[in-house]
């Protein structure tokens, strides 16, 4: 199945809920829940130490610290996330081949599979 607009081609498409049916998810890893937060923590904490390092006389100890603890956190939970990657791609395929009604983004046209 093409996951694209018919009308326009776009790629920037929404899956619609239908009133009679459950709405059926994808397993979302825990892993990847702990990921994504720890890597925008991460981003920060060494924006926060570059600032500092050009501005003032550098980053502090435990800043320093912060910024390794954080780091090993968001290697293990990607090694978690790659290991749960397969059964994650699986259940993200058969939540869209579960839907029958479809919006696109672009230009609001919508169809049904």
């Amino acid at each position: 199945m093409q996951y694209q607009c018919p009308k326009c081609q776009s790629r920037k498409i929404l899956p619609l809920a239908s009133a009679n049916a459950p709405a059926v998810r994808p397993n979302v890893p825990k892993s990847l829940i702990i990921l994504v937060p720890t890597l925008f923590l991460l981003l920060l904490l060494v924006i926060i130490s570059v600032v500092l390092m050009i501005f003032s006389n550098g980053a502090g100890e435990t800043l320093q610290i912060a910024t390794v603890i954080v780091f090993l956190i968001a290697v293990i939970a990607g090694v978690m996330f790659w290991k749960d990657l397969p059964d994650f791609k699986i259940s993200m395929q058969a939540f869209m081949q579960s839907q029958k009604k479809w919006k696109c983004r672009e230009c609001n046209h919508e169809w049904e599979n």
